[in-house]
């Protein structure tokens, strides 16, 4: 899952598993049930490996601050193009900024990223980036996140979960107990909710899937790296 792969992958617009419509657990959990209107502009939500997600722009019609970081500039481009939202570009050595209303992009590599370069952020919403890592790069991942956020960071995650040996990923099976053995250490976990979403992913089926569940957590940060 180097960098090459997801950008031959939005090249040649084989984004299967980019989806157009709104994660439900992100207005479940930043929606009525989540902070309230007047303090929303207080928080600013970190999105990794975001393609052009259209929760992006959800958040920042909702009043949330948002900064995302993605490899591909055409799915970068295509974001802002088909929200319709202006922009500016800052160039640097390791990222393109996009900068909008509420909201900057980071074009380059996730594995890159510094402190500096993100700035501080109050949570993380993280509806496919640990699931399309393979498992090694699944720990580099947390390791990283863990570099660049401060003690009581929220994460809002969501994982599919599937019998592995029905279908390669990405996105991969990441099941509860490995969670757990990823951010047990460091992070409270608390389970949301879970689902059955095969019946709502024929493309699934189509590849020899016969269980799928969508679950979501809520993580927060109680040891960071930066803070020792």
């Amino acid at each position: 899952m180097e960098l090459d792969f997801w950008q031959q992958r939005w090249l040649h617009g084989e984004t299967g598993f980019h989806q157009p419509h709104i994660n439900p657990w992100l207005d479940y959990y930043y929606g009525a049930k989540g902070p309230p209107a007047h303090r929303r502009g207080e928080l600013r939500i970190f999105v990794p490996l975001c393609g052009k997600t259209a929760d992006m722009a959800w958040l920042v019609q909702n009043g949330f601050g948002v900064v995302g970081v993605e490899c591909s500039s055409i799915a970068v481009n295509d974001f802002f193009r088909e929200q319709g939202l202006r922009y500016r570009v800052r160039k640097s050595d390791r990222f393109d900024r996009y900068i909008g209303d509420r909201i900057e992009i980071l074009h380059g590599d996730f594995f890159e990223l510094q402190q500096h370069d993100l700035g501080e952020v109050s949570d993380v919403f993280d509806r496919a980036s640990l699931i399309a890592l393979p498992p090694a790069m699944r720990v580099e991942y947390v390791r990283k996140l863990d570099t660049l956020l401060t003690a009581g960071t929220r994460t809002l995650l969501v994982t599919l979960s599937y019998p592995q040996s029905q279908m390669d990923g990405p996105p991969f099976s990441v099941d509860e107990a490995e969670v757990t053995r990823l951010y047990g250490e460091n992070y409270r976990i608390e389970k949301l909710g879970e689902k059955d979403t095969l019946s709502q992913e024929p493309r699934f089926s189509q590849r020899g899937l016969t269980a799928l569940t969508e679950t979501a957590y809520r993580l927060t940060l109680e040891k960071s790296v930066r803070d020792l």
